[in-house]
């Protein structure tokens, strides 16, 4: 028993982490430590459905000078020569059937992105996280917004 306690508490902060991507990156780095501003790689976030993903290209606007020799940089550079995107694994997830868009959240509440995120500038695996309609409905009640599921996020 005492081996399972052990164990559990022992792993338990990196079951909390999200998947092993392509490439490690750390939110806790670019985000925290060098305070790049989320909407520098996220450029869709004030307007559009999806936050997107940055181009590789966006990478090199730093790493063709910090650390470029560093392996994992050098990784990154093939799929920039191979005019890839990295195949990242996606972390956050809301049902099919929901439409949300991250414009009214970000550009009009004037929403952190840790409100709904956590506290990414303190984490370097992003953990996988599936939106539920509690967490919003609370947030909506809390922030006195539009609660019509219609009008709102199922179309």
């Amino acid at each position: 028993m005492f081996a399972f306690l052990f164990f559990f508490y022992a792993a338990y902060p990196a079951m909390r982490m999200g998947p092993v991507q392509p490439i490690p990156f750390s939110h806790r780095i670019h985000a925290g430590v060098k305070q790049i501003d989320c909407r520098f790689c996220h450029i869709g976030v004030e307007r559009s459905q999806d936050a997107g993903m940055p181009a590789v290209e966006k990478c090199f606007f730093c790493h063709d000078y910090v650390i470029p020799d560093h392996p994992e940089i050098q990784k990154e550079k093939s799929y920039l020569r191979a005019k890839k995107p990295v195949p990242w694994i996606r972390v956050f997830w809301t049902p099919e059937f929901v439409f949300f868009r991250h414009e009214p959240h970000v550009a009009w509440a004037k929403l952190d992105c840790s409100h709904c995120h956590g506290d990414v500038r303190s984490m370097d695996r992003m953990p996988r996280l599936e939106f539920e309609m509690g967490f919003c409905i609370e947030c909506h009640k809390k922030m006195n917004a539009e609660r019509d599921c219609w009008l709102g996020c199922h179309r």
